[in-house]
């Protein structure tokens, strides 16, 4: 596994992460097998997306035992309600829900505490005084987030983020399908010369880009803002897809989501392939 540098915080992350989404209904057994299993591939960057207590009370017992190798990131922006995750912008529901994160997970901080998926109409609300920026900001000042972070399917929201200097890191979806989406080269070449960790999601468009030979309807939440149908190539892989997003020297982190071991064994094919097996340049073309 390579690590890299995630902008200008000095955390060394390994360059695949692991969103733990898909882990959401898994049994603590499946969940504590792929979190370890991670681990022993080298993984030392892992994602909270919600603060659901049954989801957490699954990671919580490798997280804690492995704290001080693990790079950690919380989310802002979603609650929990009967027992499902809820987006909700309330600054006091926020502020519990992220020390329930905490408590949960029986860590004292989290590495990067991460705006959750901002849209553009909410961003200035977001960034203004008493919003969820200034509750991270509050976090932050008490030792519970080192670093923050934003995350958007919106290249414009990613750019003012970048450009307000008040993160270190950006999540935003890259992949083959949003190859040619306008404004995401021009987004890269900002994280790159403002030094913001670029933390890389949806490596396969929601799972839309491993339906082979099928035609799939993509999504602008699984593209960044492209919505259209495809025929998917028949010989694509997880690997390639992978591939493709690591190979931009602007991505810190390739954050895939997986359900078992299996599916992350899969994934982590790429490490052992020739790059011959990792060409995705015929896939290209296709998007």
């Amino acid at each position: 596994m390579n690590f890299k540098e995630l902008g200008r915080t000095g955390l060394k992350v390994s360059e695949i992460g692991i969103g733990t989404e898909h882990l959401f209904d898994q049994t603590k057994d499946v969940v504590e097998s792929v979190i370890l299993s991670a681990i022993e591939n080298g993984i030392n960057y892992f994602d909270v997306l919600f603060s659901v207590q049954h989801y957490l009370e699954k990671l919580a017992l490798p997280f804690k035992k492995y704290r001080d190798q693990l790079i950690i990131t919380g989310h802002l922006g979603t609650t929990e309600s009967q027992g499902k995750a809820k987006r909700n912008r309330s600054i006091k529901e926020s502020r519990k829900a992220f020390l329930r994160i905490l408590s949960v997970l029986k860590i004292d901080y989290v590495d990067i505490l991460n705006i959750q998926y901002v849209k553009a109409n909410e961003f200035e609300k977001v960034m203004n005084p008493k919003g969820l920026l200034d509750l991270a900001i509050s976090f932050q000042d008490e030792g519970k987030a080192r670093y923050l972070g934003l995350s958007t399917h919106d290249t414009s929201v990613a750019k003012q983020a970048i450009k307000s200097g008040k993160f270190n890191m950006i999540m935003f979806p890259i992949n083959l399908a949003n190859h040619g989406l306008m404004g995401r080269d021009e987004l890269l070449t900002v994280c790159s010369k403002n030094k913001i960790g670029l933390v890389a999601i949806k490596p396969f468009a929601g799972g839309k880009l491993l339906k082979r030979n099928q035609t799939t309807q993509f999504a602008k939440y699984q593209t960044g803002g492209l919505s259209f149908k495809k025929k998917i190539p028949p010989d694509i892989t997880p690997s390639q897809c992978i591939y493709y997003v690591k190979s931009f020297p602007e991505v810190s982190v390739v954050l895939m989501g997986v359900k078992n071991v299996e599916e992350l064994n899969e994934n982590l094919g790429y490490l052992t392939m020739q790059e011959s097996e990792l060409d995705y340049s015929p896939f290209i073309k296709i998007f």
